[in-house]
């Protein structure tokens, strides 16, 4: 027994001193891998192309924006920023690529070949670009830099484009004549300057009748995934926390939506739970225009004429500015 016993722990100890040296092999193969693989993220990130980090960029961005916001920046991506830099390193991106970029969009940045975009959206853009090359520094993939870039005034502005008085009387003539929940809701955008979004949202259970108020809650987007080339609907709340308000609404308006009341659960222009998406209602707009033979305005000229409107009546511009849900004069 004595025998056997000294022989299991010579045995014992033979076998922890292979599975030391085993253990020792194994961590220190460990270690080599992990410096290996460090090593390969260095070389990695030093080698990563801008639309590389646009990519992670706009991943982790997902989990704090709307889904609205997050196709505009996706389509920017995919449609501009890539195209413009195609493989480029992140770490050689400048300052003059900064203004290449905003020149060349400003003279040829439509999609459709006609031209340049506007001051707005170039800015946009270089937001995004900023704000891609600020997340890589962050995350040690660039070293830091400053980016300084200025975006050129545009030399002509734009004219605001609004509905003449003979036009107004024109489309109120034609509302009176062909009253429904449709052509109620062009009255609405024309007597309180909502957006197509917010009018195609609004329920009935957001205007306050009695006390003379439309709350604007809500709004309908359509929104366009750039990578697969497909559009849905979603309804969300307004763009910024100033786009959420409260409007008075005149007491002839008020009088004549007594009328119309319905469910609180109805949308106003379908008159039931069912929705209609700005697609539609712009196109149902464009016809009225047609009958009425008066200028092809946007709908959102609706909104430009009731300012106008508004402003030509004393109305100071900070009211008007609350009324639109501006987040600045």
């Amino acid at each position: 027994i004595c025998l056997i016993l000294n022989r299991f722990e010579y045995i014992s100890k033979i076998y922890s001193m292979i599975l030391k040296f085993q253990i020792y092999i194994y961590f220190d193969n460990l270690s080599i891998k992990i410096n290996l693989i460090q090593e390969d993220n260095k070389m990695d990130k030093k080698q990563m192309t801008i639309a590389k980090c646009m990519d992670i960029w706009i991943k982790n961005e997902h989990n704090y924006i709307k889904e609205s916001t997050y196709a505009l920046y996706l389509t920017i991506i995919e449609k501009h920023l890539k195209i413009y830099f195609k493989n480029r390193k992140a770490g050689t991106i400048s300052n003059k690529d900064f203004e290449s970029f905003i020149l060349n969009k400003l003279k040829y940045g439509r999609l459709d070949g006609k031209g340049g975009l506007s001051r707005k959206t170039v800015k946009d853009m270089v937001i995004i670009l900023k704000a891609v090359l600020n997340f890589a520094m962050k995350q040690k993939i660039i070293k830091r830099k400053d980016f300084d870039y200025k975006i050129p005034q545009e030399k002509i502005l734009k004219k605001v484009e609004v509905f003449t008085s003979e036009e107004r009387l024109k489309i109120f003539k034609y509302i009176e004549n062909n009253l429904n929940s449709r052509t109620l809701g062009i009255l609405i955008c024309l007597c309180t300057g909502l957006r197509i979004g917010e009018i195609c949202a609004l329920k009935w259970e957001d205007i306050d009748l009695k006390n003379g108020f439309v709350n604007i809650n809500h709004t309908i987007q359509r929104i366009y995934a750039s990578t697969v080339k497909k559009s849905r609907i979603i309804i969300s709340s307004p763009k910024t926390e100033n786009s959420r308000r409260t409007i008075p609404i005149a007491s002839s308006l008020a009088v004549l939506l007594e009328k119309f009341q319905m469910d609180k659960n109805f949308y106003v222009i379908s008159g039931n739970k069912k929705y209609i998406e700005p697609r539609t209602y712009r196109k149902f707009f464009k016809k009225i225009l047609t009958v009425l033979n008066i200028s092809k305005l946007k709908f959102h000229s609706l909104r430009h004429t009731f300012a106008t409107q508004a402003i030509e009546n004393n109305i100071d511009y900070k009211t008007v500015s609350e009324i639109l849900g501006h987040s600045s004069v």
